[in-house]
């Protein structure tokens, strides 16, 4: 499993967290296309559940990504995670 975390300095002035969530994972290797499966909140920290694939590869091989964001204010600290992504 590999774990990839957002802190509150990359997201400050960005509309969507998404946005950086998408730009991190297509920086692992060889993975083409995200689908959204499902979003939910639990607890106040809002889920979403993702699956990566490699439209160049010709079989099933599929990542299963969950994002945890734990929200952001003008008080969070710059260096405190506000969003992890486990990819497994």
């Amino acid at each position: 499993m590999k774990t990839i975390t957002i802190t509150a300095a990359e997201l400050r002035g960005v509309v969507n967290y998404m946005d950086v969530v998408t730009e991190k994972l297509y920086d692992v290797d060889g993975w083409t296309d995200i689908e959204q499966v499902n979003r939910s909140e639990m607890g106040g920290v809002e889920v979403t559940e993702l699956r990566l694939y490699n439209r160049y590869v010709d079989d099933d091989d599929v990542q299963n990504v969950c994002v945890r964001y734990y929200g952001i204010n003008d008080s969070t600290p710059d260096d405190k995670a506000v969003v992890d992504i486990e990819i497994d």
